[in-house]
C-alpha cells in the first residue's frame, strides 16, 4: 500500500496542527464581517479554537472507548458503517473546503500583489502543483515541512510585531468589546476554523504512534495557535481601527506595508506573504492529502496518489472557474458553505456521544497504546 503516512514524532505533528490552526484562523477571516462592528477577534478567534478542542476531546474519547485506530474506523464503530461513510464524506468536504480557501486567497493576494502582469491560471497552477507533490508526498514530508517552516515564521511573526512595537495604539481597539450578540456567533461560526487540523489529527492517528499522542498533539498545537492568534490580532487592533480592518482582504500583510512605510524595512511586507503562503501551503496540502486518504481508504485503494491529483485537479478547476465567472458563482458557494461549515460539527458531536454510549464505560483501548 502507498498510504504514504509513515511515522511522525511529537514535535512533527504538533507542528502540523499550530500551522494549519493559525492558518486558516488568520489568513482566512472574512475582515467585512468580522470588523463590522467592532475588534474583538483577538477574544472570539482563540475561544473558538477552544471551542473546536473541546470537541476534539470528545473524539479522542470516543476513539478510545471504541479502540478505533483514524478517522474511518471511528466513524463506523460510532454510528455504523452506512452513516460513517456519510460522515467520512463530510469530513473530505471539509478538508477540499479549507485548502480550495487557503488557495484560493493566496492565488488572488499573489496575483494582484506580486504578479500582476501574469495569468491568474498561471498563478493558480503555481500554487496547486506545489501543494499536490508535497501531498504526494505524503505525512512525512508534511510534518518536517511544518516543524522547519512553522518554526521560521513563528519567529518572523513575533520579530516583526517586535519591530512594530511604536505603532500600537490601544486605544484603537474601541469600541470594546462590541456587539455581544456578534462575539458570540463569531467565536461559534470560526470553530470551523480549526476543526479541520484537528480532524486531520484523528484521520493520520494511526502515524502519531499512539492516542496519548493524538492528545498531546492537539493540546500543545491548538495552545500555540491560540497564543499566536492572540498576539496576532490584538497587535492588527493596536495598529488600524476596525472600520480601516473592515476593508483589508489579509490585515496581517497589509500592516508591515503600511506601518514601515517611511523606514528601511519598507516592501519588505512582500517576503512575508510568500513565509505566510508557505505556511497556507502546507496546511493545503495536508487537507489535501487527509481528503484524498479518507477517499482511498473509503474505496479499498492501494496508492493514495490517484486520489491527492484528483482533489488537485478539482480544485484547481474550481480556482479557474471562479475567476472566469464575473458573478462569481463559485465564490459565493464557497462562501456560505465556509460561513455555516460548524454546522458540519454537530453530527461529529453526536457520533462521538453515540460511540461513548454504545461501547459503555469501559470500552477497548487504543490498539497503539496497549
Amino acid at each position: 500500500m502507498r498510504l504514504n503516512e509513515g511515522k511522525i514524532g511529537m514535535q512533527e505533528s504538533t507542528s502540523i496542527a499550530a500551522v494549519a490552526i493559525t492558518a486558516c484562523s488568520v489568513f482566512l477571516l472574512d475582515s467585512e464581517k468580522a470588523y463590522s462592528r467592532g475588534d474583538a477577534t483577538f477574544i472570539s478567534l482563540p475561544v473558538s479554537i477552544a471551542v473546536s478542542l473541546a470537541m476534539f476531546m470528545l473524539m479522542w474519547c470516543a476513539m478510545r472507548r471504541t479502540g478505533a485506530r483514524n478517522l474511518i474506523e471511528l466513524f463506523d464503530m460510532c454510528v455504523g458503517k452506512a452513516i460513517g461513510t456519510v460522515l467520512s464524506v463530510v469530513a473530505a468536504l471539509i478538508f477540499i473546503l479549507y485548502a480550495y480557501r487557503l488557495m484560493a486567497r493566496f492565488c488572488i493576494l499573489i496575483h494582484g500583489r506580486v504578479f500582476a502582469a501574469a495569468e491568474y491560471e498561471s498563478v493558480a497552477l503555481w500554487i496547486a502543483v506545489p501543494v499536490a507533490y508535497a501531498a504526494i508526498k505524503g505525512l512525512e514530508c508534511l510534518s518536517r515541512l511544518a516543524k522547519i517552516f512553522g518554526v521560521l515564521i513563528g519567529a518572523l511573526v513575533l520579530i516583526s510585531l517586535i519591530i512594530m512595537i511604536s505603532a500600537y495604539d490601544v486605544s484603537r481597539l474601541a469600541p470594546f468589546p462590541g456587539d455581544l450578540g456578534k462575539l458570540g456567533m463569531d467565536t461559534v461560526s470560526r470553530s470551523a476554523d480549526s476543526v479541520a487540523a484537528f480532524l486531520g489529527l484523528i484521520c493520520v492517528a494511526g502515524a502519531l504512534q499512539g492516542g496519548r499522542n493524538v492528545k498531546k498533539s492537539a493540546l500543545i498545537g491548538s495552545g500555540v495557535a491560540i497564543t499566536f492568534v492572540f498576539m496576532i490580532q490584538f497587535a492588527l487592533g493596536a495598529t488600524f481601527t476596525y472600520t480601516d480592518l473592515s476593508q483589508m482582504a489579509m490585515p496581517i500583510y497589509l500592516m508591515k506595508m503600511v506601518v514601515m512605510r517611511e523606514s528601511y524595512l519598507f516592501r519588505l511586507d512582500q517576503m512575508n506573504l510568500f513565509f505566510y503562503m508557505i505556511a497556507a501551503l502546507i496546511t493545503a496540502a495536508f487537507y489535501v492529502y487527509c481528503a484524498a486518504l479518507i477517499i482511498t481508504r473509503r474505496t479499498s485503494g492501494q496508492d493514495i496518489r490517484p486520489a491527492v491529483v484528483g482533489v488537485s485537479a478539482f480544485i484547481l478547476a474550481a480556482l479557474r472557474v471562479d475567476h472566469r465567472f464575473e458573478a462569481g458563482i463559485i465564490q459565493q458557494s464557497i462562501d456560505f458553505l465556509y460561513d455555516y461549515a460548524f454546522v458540519a460539527g454537530a453530527p461529529f458531536i453526536l457520533a462521538a456521544i453515540a460511540g461513548l454510549i454504545r461501547f459503555g464505560r469501559k470500552g477497548r483501548a487504543y490498539e497503539a497504546d496497549k
